[in-house]
């Protein structure tokens, strides 16, 4: 089990405002100046606050998640067995911590997920989990995602996702394009606000070279 006390607390927030992209400082000799007010803003949380799984964690949905796994652990089927072991009910496996912490696609009440039918047409986010601060970009790409567990979750649980704070910013060219390299952390906690993980992930945005 975690250390009592580490809680989920959302702090502040930072929304960018809506303009038409402009790109040019990629195409500038000092484009690297253009991170510098993101890189002064490190430590900032970008959140818009926190937002909650769709669904709390169900036994039928982790007994489709070991299926195709065929990973037979009663910890994650029995309940007796868990709580022989000290645990409050059956646990979800660690690696299934993105669909326990989903927000959905789509729910009842909500608009359709595509705004039109347009064969490159972008889905809706219900929930964006990843700020776009900096300057205009036209690409980007997942870098890295490391978890840093604190306490399991187990059937029954609510999870919710807490913080985007910029944690690093290194501009760089690379073969796809001019950008940097952005650091996130965030936090996912219980229904009680109980530390459940610490979230580090990496993404490279950039403006997408062109191919002549």
């Amino acid at each position: 089990m975690g250390p009592p006390g580490r809680s989920g607390q959302c702090h502040g927030s930072l929304r960018r405002g809506t303009t038409i992209p402009d790109f040019s400082w990629a195409e500038r000799d000092d484009w690297e100046r253009a991170w510098d007010p993101l890189v002064a803003q490190i430590g900032q949380d970008f959140s818009e606050g926190s937002y909650d799984a769709l669904d709390a964690i169900e036994a039928g949905a982790v007994r489709r998640f070991l299926e195709p796994l065929e990973f037979d652990c009663p910890l994650h089927v029995d309940e007796q067995v868990a709580a022989a072991h000290g645990y409050a009910g059956i646990i979800a496996p660690y690696s299934g911590l993105a669909t326990w912490i989903s927000a959905g696609l789509w729910n009842s009440g909500d608009e359709p997920i595509y705004a039109g039918a347009d064969r490159n047409a972008h889905p809706r986010w219900r929930v964006n989990p990843y700020p776009t601060p900096g300057p205009d970009i036209n690409g980007r790409t997942a870098t890295d995602l490391q978890y840093d567990y604190v306490r399991p979750f187990a059937v029954g649980d609510k999870l919710r996702s807490c913080g985007r704070i910029l944690t690093s910013v290194t501009p760089k060219e690379t073969r796809v394009g001019r950008g940097a390299f952005l650091t996130w952390e965030s936090k996912v906690v219980n229904q009680v606000d109980a530390l459940i993980a610490e979230v580090h992930f990496g993404v490279y945005n950039y403006v997408a070279r062109v191919r002549g």
